[in-house]
């Protein structure tokens, strides 16, 4: 479901007199009370797989996805995306998980397929979730990197996006940027995701061969049912019907400040590496014998930020060392930390406060 992202802007571009106080605040009144519905209806987004395993809550505002002895469950998307924005609020598995893995993922499918992942690694109950992503491009996978959470994923709804457009894919958790996988296909030769379409997916699967602890511990199915819970799916992309670099170029996540992880962003990202990260494909040398080329970088090498966060045509230098602040906290992107719900309701309450708040202004003004 698209929205305006630019209604703001587009009501300030005209002058307030042209606008009228009584105009703008009837229009906040009438963009709020369309928005304060219900959230996203699931069911029309998506198709499940088991049945007797997945269900829709009975507002279809939920997905739970179930895992027994006899299989697990998942979810597609109807649509098809070359590139977009992507959220996704999900619960984890409470209490003992050991051995499942839940996942919210987008893949193109066949041998030399396109995939995004979030995977989660289950733990027996007081051990945390390991959240695993891996990328594949043109069927080029093995791209691993694992963190732990800063906090504990089963207790609620958390945000888990993805900002994919033609110069970068970036993981965010609650806003905060964990992995970017830039475009360097033009200085390494290696592949981008740029041409094939995906679907968005969701499962929860028996993986307690190497899951937890490398297949140490495994399921304890005397706890099954486990169930993970999603819900607020948002999408602005292109979709099946559009999907082009035109599409892509002309829509709020693939402008120039976001085509690139500004230096406020890649000190978060740091945050995350020094403070929760548990593997990286990147680093471990023994199984690439040296080091993928790609890793060297955090930049697309077609653009670069500069001090003023400004782009300029120069390609950057590899990543040479860590970024020098690393925060106590990281505190979220102002676009990218946003819920759907919070992506739904935050315009109309920004121009009816705003509405007010001139509205009040002018009649102590006496206009």
């Amino acid at each position: 479901m698209k929205r305006n992202r630019h209604l703001i802007p587009s009501v300030w571009s005209r002058t307030l007199p042209e606008v009228g106080l009584v105009t703008l605040l009837a229009a906040a009144i009438v963009i709020w009370s369309a928005n304060v519905a219900l959230g996203e209806d699931m069911s029309a987004l998506f198709a499940l797989s088991s049945p007797g395993r997945s269900t829709f809550t009975t507002d279809n505002q939920e997905v739970l996805l179930g895992l027994n002895q006899e299989g697990g469950s998942g979810l597609s998307s109807y649509s098809q995306y070359l590139f977009g924005y992507f959220n996704m609020r999900v619960k984890m598995i409470p209490g003992n998980s050991a051995g499942t893995v839940t996942t919210f993922y987008f893949t193109s499918f066949g041998d030399a397929h396109d995939e995004l992942d979030f995977e989660f690694l289950g733990n027996v109950t007081g051990q945390p979730i390991i959240l695993q992503t891996n990328i594949y491009a043109s069927g080029k996978g093995d791209r691993e990197q694992r963190i732990f959470l800063w906090f504990d994923p089963t207790l609620d709804f958390h945000n888990y996006t993805i900002l994919w457009n033609p110069q970068q894919v970036v993981f965010y958790v609650d806003g905060v940027p964990i992995r970017v996988y830039p475009n360097v296909e033009a200085a390494t030769g290696v592949p981008y995701l740029k041409s094939q379409l995906m679907y968005a997916m969701g499962t929860i699967w028996d993986g307690d061969s190497w899951a937890t602890e490398g297949g140490r511990v495994k399921i304890d199915w005397d706890n099954a049912p486990f169930i993970a819970s999603y819900r607020d799916y948002f999408a602005d992309a292109c979709t099946d019907n559009d999907a082009s670099t035109t599409c892509a170029m002309a829509k709020w996540w693939s402008q120039p400040q976001l085509q690139a992880l500004d230096d406020s962003l890649i000190g978060q990202l740091d945050w995350v590496k020094k403070n929760y990260m548990v593997y990286d494909y990147c680093n471990d040398y023994a199984r690439f014998n040296g080091t993928p080329p790609e890793c060297a970088y955090t930049r697309p090498t077609s653009i670069l930020y500069n001090t003023n966060s400004s782009l300029s045509s120069s390609a950057p230098s590899p990543t040479s060392s860590p970024f020098s602040v690393n925060p106590s906290s990281p505190g979220p992107s102002p676009v990218l930390s946003m819920s759907s719900r919070t992506l739904k309701y935050a315009q109309p309450i920004i121009l009816l406060s705003t509405s007010l708040i001139i509205l009040h202004i002018s009649m102590q003004a006496g206009f």
